[in-house]
C-alpha cells in the first residue's frame, strides 16, 4: 500500500481525469457529412465494410483508411450502432437505488460509450462477457488509431476517425482500469485512501461504466508505487496528445470552448505528474515530456 504522502497526492487526480467526450462526440459526429466507414479504392474492401464483415474488412482492406475503418466497426462504432443507441442507457436500478454515502458522485461517460457500442450492462447480463467485449474493442480501436495514424496529415477523414478511435480506446481503458471490481473485490478500501465501503453497497457492479468516486480513489490510490501510478496517468496523456493531433488534422478546432476539457485535463494530468515526480525522492518516475 503506498504511503499516506501518495494518498495525499490522490487527492489532486480530479474527477476530470476521466474526460467526459460525449459532447465532443455528438459534435463531430454533427459535424460528419456522410458515412463514417468510407469507401477505399479495393472493391473487395468496400463490399466487406458495406455489409459489416469486419474481420474479413480487416484481412483484405490494404489502405490504412480501409483497414482502420474495418478495426472501427469490429469494435462496434457503426452508423448502425450510433442510429439505435445514441439515445443512452436507463440507468440501472443499482446505480439509481444506490446508497450514495460512502461512494460519492458517479461518472456515466463509460456506460454511455459502450452502450453506443452495444456491450453496455443493460445489453451484455454477464459481467466476464462484459468485460471481454470491453477489452476486445479498446484492443480495436487502439488497431484503428495505429492504422489511420499514417494518413492523418493528408486525410481530414481518417483523423476525425483516428480522434474518435482515440476517445474510445481512452475511456475503455478508463474502464477497465477502475471498473473491474464488483463488491466482494471492491471490499477493503486502504484505510488511509478514502471511505470504505462494505459488500452491501449496491451500486458497484463489475464493468457497468458507472464509475463512482470510491471506485476510482481505491483504485488510485491502491497503487503499490509511484511508477505504477505514473503508467495509468502516462497512459491518459499519450490518448490525449492523440486526440488533440487528430482534431487539429481534422479540421476542428482544439481550443474553442467545446474542447477546452481536452487541454484542461491534459493540464490536470500533467499537474499530478510532476507532483509525482517532486514526491518523490529516489529520482523522476513518471515521464512528462508530453505535458505543456
Amino acid at each position: 500500500m503506498m504511503t499516506n504522502q501518495a494518498y495525499q497526492l490522490c487527492k489532486f487526480m480530479k474527477e476530470g481525469f476521466l474526460i467526459s467526450f460525449i459532447f465532443l462526440l455528438m459534435i463531430l459526429w454533427l459535424s460528419s457529412c456522410s458515412d463514417l466507414q468510407k469507401e477505399s479504392s479495393n472493391s473487395a474492401c468496400n463490399a466487406a465494410l458495406d455489409n459489416q464483415d469486419f474481420d474479413t474488412a480487416i484481412s483484405i482492406c490494404t489502405s490504412s483508411k480501409g483497414k482502420g475503418d474495418a478495426y472501427m466497426g469490429k469494435g462496434g462504432f457503426t452508423v448502425t450502432n450510433l442510429l439505435n443507441n445514441s439515445g443512452g442507457e436507463t440507468t440501472p436500478s443499482h446505480i439509481s437505488g444506490a446508497n450514495t454515502s460512502n461512494l460519492g458522485t458517479v461518472d456515466s461517460t463509460g456506460a454511455t460509450i459502450m452502450y453506443i457500442l452495444g456491450i453496455a450492462f443493460s445489453q451484455v447480463s454477464d459481467d466476464t462477457t462484459r468485460g471481454a467485449k470491453i477489452a476486445s474493442a479498446k484492443s480495436a480501436f487502439d488497431s484503428a488509431s495505429s492504422s489511420y495514424a499514417g494518413v492523418i496529415a493528408s486525410d481530414k477523414d481518417a483523423a476525425l476517425m483516428y480522434t474518435f478511435a482515440n476517445v474510445f480506446a481512452m475511456q475503455l481503458g478508463q474502464s477497465i482500469l477502475y471498473d473491474a471490481g464488483d463488491n466482494g473485490a471492491q471490499n477493503s478500501t486502504p484505510s488511509n485512501c478514502g471511505t470504505n465501503y462494505s459488500n452491501s453497497e449496491t451500486g458497484i457492479k463489475k464493468y457497468d461504466g458507472y464509475l463512482w468516486t470510491a471506485e476510482k480513489n481505491k483504485t488510485q490510490c491502491s497503487a503499490s508505487s509511484y511508477s505504477s501510478m505514473c503508467s495509468d496517468l502516462s497512459s491518459t496523456i499519450s490518448y490525449i496528445t492523440k486526440i488533440k493531433d487528430g482534431l487539429s488534422k481534422s479540421g476542428s478546432s482544439t481550443s474553442s470552448s467545446n474542447t477546452q476539457v481536452i487541454s484542461n485535463s491534459q493540464t490536470a494530468v500533467c499537474t499530478m505528474m510532476k507532483a509525482i515526480n517532486t514526491a518523490d525522492s529516489s529520482g523522476d518516475p513518471c515521464d512528462v515530456s508530453d505535458c505543456p
